[in-house]
């Protein structure tokens, strides 16, 4: 009896063909699951409640081995020592911090961008000095900036103003703190909106371009390389840094700035699989929040209650989309020592892999395959049984017609490995079938490895 085995799940969630003319391992849906270095699916982890803060912080930004949060004045201690808060007082007036747009370490203190109750934005620099604010008049205080070659880089309309090598507080030093003129190399509007790295180049966003230079220490030294005209990004919290690139939402879906094959920098459309999911969320009132989570090796930008994920092996060779959905969105997320941290509120949780549910609430994972014809397209066949190979418990239905996916078989329960008993039954005639699999987390931690059909030709429709 001929069989064939599907054990190769690498091209994740993928829109982008037709689900009766798109290859098998590129799948019509995958949520709440994500594909493995070993090219498998696995649930992802649930949430594990870590700690309710104390009253009055914002943000949550990993650094000197703490998760570090932020109040504008008097005095809040963390009763979890994995915390720590930290105050940010505004400048002028008592406002309430009302987010954080980003923070880094610079030279082993806190440098971030805090916007208050007021709607004002202002940096500081967590270094021990009094006041904690960047007092120059020439630093910019916009919401995005990033930290290269040892200086601060931020954004003003036209310009990029840059602090002294090493003095993130110091933006008017001469020969040393200065501004790129990134308005004379810009056709069109001028407004930048974001800032992010691509390897170790500096990469400028506007709404509908993309500028990249070569900075250096040295002002005189700095480099216009290149304009990418077409792709932008008007979502800063969506910009981070996966492998040598630089990944980004913009109008049309994810997009990345990569080197070409003739060593030239282009867009790249990394996320045309997903086109489809992602252009209806994207609006001028969203506001994405991204990280690149090491433990993980995935990039992830979280759209209010989703998260799109997309899991990156070079040596592998393996990159796949996922969504994740959560009970609610995240005001705050960050990465401490390999374990992903998300903030709800006063809430903290860790992601746990070994961990399934979210702080009490169950969730399901989904993964639809598309129509498989066996290699054998427009032939009937008789699908006999199947095995599967499976971690914990699973269920498979089956579509049978593409012009009706309203039409799908009742569910087959899968658990463990099925080779060492019996075939499962599946009882299908059908030129083509597109399994259809879910898990529920109140079962635990599931993964796929492998689907095995048998079946019989019965020759051309």
């Amino acid at each position: 009896m001929p069989s064939i085995t599907y054990d190769r799940f690498d091209g994740g969630f993928d829109l982008r063909k037709g689900e009766s003319v798109s290859d098998a391992n590129r799948l019509r849906n995958l949520l709440n699951a994500f594909v493995t270095t070993g090219k498998a699916i696995r649930m992802r982890g649930g949430l594990t409640a870590v700690a309710t803060l104390e009253a009055g912080t914002k943000g949550l930004v990993a650094a000197n081995d703490k998760l570090n949060t932020f109040y504008e004045s008097g005095s809040i201690t963390h009763a979890n020592s994995l915390f720590q808060a930290n105050v940010v007082a505004h400048p002028t007036t008592s406002q309430l911090v009302s987010k954080v747009h980003h923070a880094d370490e610079f030279d082993g203190y806190v440098y971030l961008s805090v916007e208050y109750a007021d709607g004002s934005i202002w940096h500081h620099y967590l270094d021990g000095s009094s006041p904690t604010h960047v007092a120059d008049v020439n630093c910019p205080h916009s919401a995005s900036w990033i930290k290269n070659s040892s200086k601060i880089w931020a954004l003003n309309g036209d310009t990029a103003p840059f602090s002294a090598t090493g003095l993130p507080r110091n933006w008017t030093l001469p020969d040393d703190a200065g501004f790129l003129p990134i308005g004379l190399q810009q056709a069109g509007g001028n407004n930048a909106k974001a800032i992010g790295q691509r390897d170790k180049d500096l990469v400028v966003f506007f709404p509908n371009s993309s500028q990249v230079w070569i900075p250096d220490p040295d002002p005189a030294l700095h480099v216009f390389k290149k304009p990418i005209t077409g792709i932008g990004t008007k979502f800063p919290g969506s910009v981070g840094q996966l492998s040598d690139d630089v990944y980004f939402l913009s109008d049309f879906g994810f997009r990345s700035i990569t080197v070409a094959r003739d060593g030239n920098l282009t867009d790249m459309d990394v996320g045309s699989p997903i086109d489809k999911v992602v252009k209806p969320v994207i609006n001028d009132s969203i506001e994405p929040l991204s990280i690149y989570y090491s433990g993980g090796g995935q990039y992830w930008c979280v759209i209010g209650t989703s998260v799109f994920v997309y899991t990156f092996s070079r040596s592998m060779k393996m990159s796949a989309w996922s969504e994740y959905q959560f009970p609610t969105g995240f005001d705050a997320i960050a990465e401490l020592n390999g374990t992903l941290y998300v903030r709800i509120g006063d809430e903290v949780y860790s992601l746990n892999d070994a961990t399934a549910g979210d702080y009490g609430n169950d969730f399901e994972l989904t993964i639809e395959m598309p129509f498989l014809n066996f290699k054998q397209p427009g032939v009937l066949k008789h699908i006999t049984g199947m095995d599967a190979i499976v971690e914990g418990s699973m269920d498979i239905q089956f579509r049978w017609d593409p012009n009706d996916n309203t039409l799908i078989t009742d569910k087959i329960p899968l658990t463990g490995d099925s080779q060492v008993n019996a075939m499962i039954p599946v009882g299908l005639t059908s030129t083509q079938i597109a399994p259809v699999i879910t898990a529920n987390s109140a079962n635990g931690i599931s993964q796929l490895d492998s689907l095995t059909f048998y079946f019989d030709v019965l020759g051309e429709m």
